[in-house]
């Protein structure tokens, strides 16, 4: 008598089937979601540290090229600067009280968008000479060939005047162009509720807001004397600062998947200039 031959499988190895494959998949889940919120936490921190990096980017430039006597207002949330723009080479002082000045070639994006307070220049003892508020006007070729030694003009330079100018000024001496700069650490106006960091050309009133968001904890530190010690008191002489510590904690602009707070990105970044009295 021939046995009888089973197909398929029983209730019970189905069952067993089933939890197993059940398993599998909530295991997958489980590992395709965290591998997800890590992705998007990574790109937030990302973003995070963009934004910090893009601060530095714009302030470093023209903080760095601050001067003697250029820093004239600090705060831990802001820093007030006199930020050269155009420098040159004094020639003769034309009538009317103004003084011309052989600039050197300069970027012309900059140059159009600066707005003069000031120039200052270098006296036969080394010290900076200030003059503001100030005007501009152009010169002309006579002004910087038209006295022994004559001043030569580079190529892609200008001649520009500056009034008025009270103080004799040696021809051959240095001068500069320089505006007000403020840079802030401000409520964001694009993200409302976040900390942005704001140009502001002092003299046109035109404020930029120009990446954010930030965390609250950012903040101006100051530099100060030969040692460059740090502290978060602002000198009480701003003449003793000879450089700021800036700290951007950086922020993406949503909570990544599976969080409920902004990915951060922590940035310190120390700038050093020269300041000392006019």
């Amino acid at each position: 008598m021939k046995r009888a031959i089973r197909h398929g499988f029983a209730l019970s190895e189905l069952l067993v089937s089933l939890v197993i494959a059940g398993l599998i998949g909530i295991w997958l889940s489980r590992l395709i979601i965290n591998q997800a919120r890590f992705v998007a936490t990574q790109q937030g921190m990302l973003a995070a540290r963009a934004g910090a990096r893009a601060g530095f980017n714009v302030m470093v430039q023209e903080l760095r090229m601050v001067t003697r006597g250029g820093v004239i207002a600090a705060h831990a949330d802001s820093i007030t600067v006199l930020v050269p723009y155009a420098f040159g080479i004094a020639c003769i002082q034309p009538s009317g009280g103004s003084q011309a000045v052989a600039l050197f070639p300069v970027d012309s994006a900059t140059y159009a968008s600066a707005l003069l307070r000031g120039f200052a220049w270098r006296d036969s003892t080394g010290t900076w000479r200030f003059k503001e508020p100030a005007t501009l006007a152009a010169g002309v070729a006579t002004d910087c060939s038209g006295a022994a030694p004559a001043v030569t003009v580079l190529t892609n330079g200008q001649i520009v005047r500056v009034s008025p100018n009270d103080v004799s000024t040696e021809q051959g001496s240095p001068v500069y162009l320089y505006q007000r700069v403020r840079y802030a650490l401000a409520p964001s106006e694009q993200l409302p509720g976040r900390t942005a960091l704001w140009r502001t050309l002092i003299d046109a009133n035109q404020r930029d807001e120009l990446v954010a968001p930030f965390d609250t904890n950012s903040v101006f530190s100051f530099l100060t004397g030969n040692a460059l010690g740090v502290q978060s008191a602002v000198p009480a002489v701003l003449d003793s600062l000879r450089g700021v510590r800036v700290r951007l904690v950086g922020q993406s602009e949503d909570p990544p998947e599976g969080r409920t707070t902004p990915a951060r990105f922590d940035l310190s970044l120390d700038i050093v200039f020269l300041n000392r009295a006019p």
